[in-house]
């Protein structure tokens, strides 16, 4: 068997695939300018995916459920060492920078 080598990205390693999600990203949802992503909704005690697109102007853009799962399940993988358990954080696609905000 061979080592998988992406797997759990090091903290080093991560501006070039997060310029990659980035690049990604913003194909899928080019009117967005940052992405708010938490693993736990404000009304649940279980783990629960949301994500919400902001453009330029902080106005939400609709993103259908079949397309924000898979982009917050992208984004949680990219930066596993981000404490997700306790806050939601801000993906920034112009910059490829996660930031941290309080769920």
């Amino acid at each position: 068997m061979s080592p998988a080598t992406d797997c759990n990205p090091k903290p080093e390693n991560a501006p070039a695939s997060a310029k990659r999600l980035a690049a990604q990203l913003a194909s899928m949802l080019p009117d967005a300018s940052v992405v708010q992503v938490r693993l736990q909704g404000p009304r649940t005690l279980w783990p629960h995916l949301g994500l919400v697109a902001l453009d330029d102007r902080g106005h939400a853009l609709r993103v259908p459920r079949a397309k924000s799962l898979p982009i917050a399940r992208w984004i949680i993988r990219s930066f596993p060492h981000a404490e997700w358990g306790t806050q939601g954080h801000i993906f920034d696609i112009r910059t490829a920078k996660l930031h941290g905000r309080e769920a």
